[in-house]
């Protein structure tokens, strides 16, 4: 009985105790593509590539032959591109739309029939065509939403591309009993 319990606490401490990678702040590379506000140096955030990165500054690329070089205590933000993404919202329009359509068409159709005779097919056909009208909606509402660009702001001090960390006590499973150890780099 005892060796399970034993089992599961070092489970619980080894998965509690782990870093995430994915919450870890974003760092910078030469080739990245950034937005940095400087304002003593430029009135609008400046979009660029990084060329290469100082101990105090920064040259980034702008054009094929331009580069331009910040130094680091002039920039009050920076941000690295996560990549180009279309809206969730967007992505889904042409389904939810669809849905809409269909079910105020249906609303409508039930309440108000078209034909005394069939009422029933009447507010179907009438919830068929709100569906299609909703659906097409939605798929031109897909392709004229622009794809936008998400950034990643990196916080100050870590815009080098190596960060360090203070020390941080662990815990870890062995193969007898549990490691406790301190933790740093160097």
């Amino acid at each position: 009985m005892r060796c399970p319990v034993i089992t599961l606490s070092r489970l619980v401490l080894a998965l509690g105790l782990c870093h995430s990678v994915g919450a870890q702040a974003p760092q910078l590379a030469p080739g990245d593509r950034i937005r940095l506000t400087a304002p003593t140096v430029s009135a609008v955030p400046v979009v660029g590539i990084v060329g290469s990165m100082g101990p105090d500054t920064i040259l980034v690329r702008t054009g094929a032959d331009v580069g331009l070089a910040f130094p680091l205590d002039k920039i009050t933000r920076l941000e690295v591109s996560r990549g180009v993404r279309l809206p969730t919202w967007s992505k889904t329009a042409p389904l939810w739309m669809a849905l809409a359509g269909a079910a105020i068409g249906g609303i409508g159709g039930a309440a108000k029939p078209a034909s005394r005779t069939s009422p029933r097919e009447s507010g179907e056909f009438i919830a068929l065509v709100g569906g299609s009208i909703g659906f097409l909606g939605g798929t031109v509402t897909m392709f004229a939403v622009g794809a936008r660009e998400k950034w990643a702001t990196v916080p100050r001090g870590r815009s080098a591309s190596r960060t360090t960390r203070p020390p941080s006590p662990y815990i870890a499973p062995a193969p007898r009993g549990l490691t406790v150890g301190l933790r740093a780099a160097f």
